[in-house]
C-alpha cells in the first residue's frame, strides 16, 4: 500500500527503499527525460524533494547516451536518481558510483544487484499503458509523504502526455486518478475533446485531433461549419446540445473517413481532467509540457509545474509555435506522403526533437493504420529514430522495443522503448541497411 494505491507488496518495499535513499546525506543528482511524462516526473520528485528540504541538483535530458554518462562519472555523486529511463541501459547504470536509482516504466532488460529499480513491468503491470514515469514519481512522492498527493494532477498530466489516458485510465493511472478526484486535486468533466477559444479555432488549429482537409485550412473549416449552420465565431463551450452532437458526429465520420481506427474516435468526446489550480485541464499542462521540452525550454515546463505564475503566459505562447509547427508538418506528411516498405512506412523528420510527436500523431491520424511508422532525424553523423504503431497492432504481435533494438544493434547503434512506441539511434550511413533490417522483423512479428 502507498497512500491509498494498492500495491504488490514488492513494488511497496522498492518504493520505501528508494525512499528511505534519498532522505540520507550527500550529493543527490536527478535526471529526467525532457518530454511531458519526464517533465512531469521531474516536477512531482522536485516537489516532494523541496517538502523534505533535501537538495538536488536535476538535469532534463533529450536521451540517454555517452555524453551523459561520461558527464554524470565526472562529477561523482553520492547518488543518481533517473527518472522515464534507465532500466533499458541497466549495464551502464551500472557502472555509476554510489547509489544509483532508476524509475522507468519502460521494458527492462533485466534485474540487477547494484541498481535500486522501481519498474512495474516487475510487477506485473504493464508500463505501456497503466503507468507512466510520472505515477512512478508520484508513488514515490507519497511513499516520502501523503501530503504530495498534492502532485497528483501534475503525474496526471504526464500520464497524458504519453498518451496513456487513450481509451480511458487504467492500472495505477486509474487508481491514482480516482485518488486524486476523491480528495478534490481534480475534477472530472465529459467534454468535446477539443482545445480553442471559438469552434472555427479549434478545429482549424487542431493537431491532436488532426482532421485531415480541415486542420490547418480555415477556408475549409468556414465551409464545413457553414453546412451544419453553426457559427464559426462561438465559443466552444456554448454551442447547445442539438448542434454540439452534430458537431460531434461529423467530426467523428471525418476521422472514420481517414481510416483512423475506433478507440481514436472515441477519444473525440472524452473525459476531461480539470486542474482548479491551475485553471488548466491535464490534457492542456500536458500539451504545455510537451511544448516546452520539444523547443528547448524544459526548465519553463518544470517552473509551470511547481507554480511559478509567470510561466504560463510564455509557456502558452511556446504551446502556439509549436503547434503550428506539428500542423505544418502534418500538412506535410498529409499532402506528400511517407515511403511505403512491405511492412513498415517511414519518412524524414528535419527537427529531431518533434519527430517522436509528428510520428505519433501521423500514425493516428493521417497513415496506414496496417504499418508500423518511422521517423528519421540526422544529427550530425547519426540517425534518430523514433517510431509509432497502434494498440492493435501490438495485439497482432508488433514489438517495435524489440524490434528497433535488434535493427540498431546489427548496424552498431541500439534503441528500445515499448512495443507501441520506440527509439533508436543508428550510424547515418547505416540507415538503408536499418530500414530493411526493421522492416524484416516486423514482418515477421506481424506475419
Amino acid at each position: 500500500m502507498s497512500g491509498s494505491v494498492t500495491l504488490p507488496a514488492e513494488f511497496s518495499e522498492a518504493l520505501g527503499h528508494v525512499a528511505k535513499a534519498l532522505r540520507s546525506n550527500g550529493q543527490l543528482r536527478v535526471v529526467t527525460h525532457y518530454d511531458a511524462d519526464g517533465i512531469a516526473a521531474g516536477a512531482v520528485l522536485a516537489g516532494a524533494l523541496a517538502r523534505e528540504d533535501r537538495q538536488f541538483h536535476l538535469t532534463m535530458a533529450k536521451g540517454f547516451d555517452d555524453d551523459l554518462m561520461d558527464r554524470l562519472t565526472k562529477e561523482g555523486n553520492d547518488m543518481v536518481v533517473f527518472l522515464d529511463m534507465g532500466s533499458g541501459q541497466i549495464d551502464k547504470l551500472e557502472t555509476l558510483e554510489g547509489v544509483t536509482i532508476a524509475l522507468d516504466h519502460h521494458k527492462p532488460v533485466r534485474k540487477s544487484r547494484k541498481v535500486l529499480q522501481v519498474n512495474p513491468h516487475f510487477h506485473g503491470i504493464n508500463g505501456m499503458t497503466e503507468a507512466c514515469s510520472s505515477t512512478l514519481s508520484l508513488l514515490l512522492a507519497i511513499t516520502l509523504d501523503p501530503r504530495n498527493w498534492a502532485l497528483s494532477p501534475i503525474a496526471l498530466a504526464g500520464a497524458v502526455g504519453d498518451r496513456q489516458h487513450m481509451g480511458g485510465m487504467k492500472g495505477l493511472n486509474q487508481q491514482v486518478l480516482d485518488q486524486a478526484a476523491e480528495k478534490e486535486y481534480l475534477s472530472i468533466q465529459k467534454s468535446l475533446n477539443l482545445k480553442g477559444t471559438t469552434i472555427f479555432k479549434a478545429i482549424a488549429d487542431s493537431v491532436d485531433p488532426y482532421f485531415v482537409g480541415l486542420s490547418g485550412r480555415g477556408e475549409n473549416v468556414t465551409a464545413f461549419l457553414d453546412s451544419m449552420k453553426i457559427n464559426p465565431d462561438t465559443a466552444l463551450g456554448s454551442l447547445d446540445d442539438f448542434y454540439r452532437r452534430k458537431l460531434t458526429s461529423m467530426l467523428s465520420l471525418r476521422l472514420m473517413g481517414q481510416g483512423c481506427r475506433p478507440e481514436t474516435v472515441e477519444e473525440l468526446v472524452t473525459d476531461v481532467m480539470w486542474i482548479p489550480t491551475m485553471e488548466l485541464s491535464a490534457a492542456d499542462l500536458a500539451d504545455l509540457l510537451n511544448a516546452c521540452g520539444r523547443l528547448g525550454h524544459e526548465s519553463l515546463g518544470l517552473a509551470l509545474c511547481l507554480g511559478d505564475k509567470g510561466a504560463r503566459d510564455e509557456a502558452d505562447s511556446l504551446r502556439s509555435e509549436y503547434n503550428a509547427r506539428l500542423r505544418d508538418r502534418l500538412m506535410f506528411i498529409e499532402t506528400e506522403g511517407v515511403e511505403q516498405r512491405d511492412h513498415i512506412q517511414h519518412f524524414e523528420a528535419p527537427v529531431a526533437s518533434m519527430a517522436g510527436a509528428e510520428c505519433g500523431l501521423a500514425m493516428q491520424y493521417i497513415l496506414d493504420q496496417a504499418k508500423p511508422t518511422l521517423a528519421l532525424s540526422t544529427v550530425g553523423s547519426k540517425i534518430k529514430v523514433s517510431s509509432r504503431g497502434t494498440k492493435y497492432l501490438v495485439s497482432k504481435g508488433l514489438d517495435l522495443a524489440a524490434a528497433l533494438k535488434k535493427a540498431a544493434e546489427g548496424v552498431g547503434g541500439g534503441g528500445g522503448g515499448h512495443a507501441v512506441a520506440s527509439g533508436a539511434t543508428i550510424p547515418a550511413n547505416k540507415k538503408e541497411d536499418f530500414i530493411a533490417s526493421c522492416d524484416s522483423i516486423v514482418g515477421r512479428q506481424l506475419d
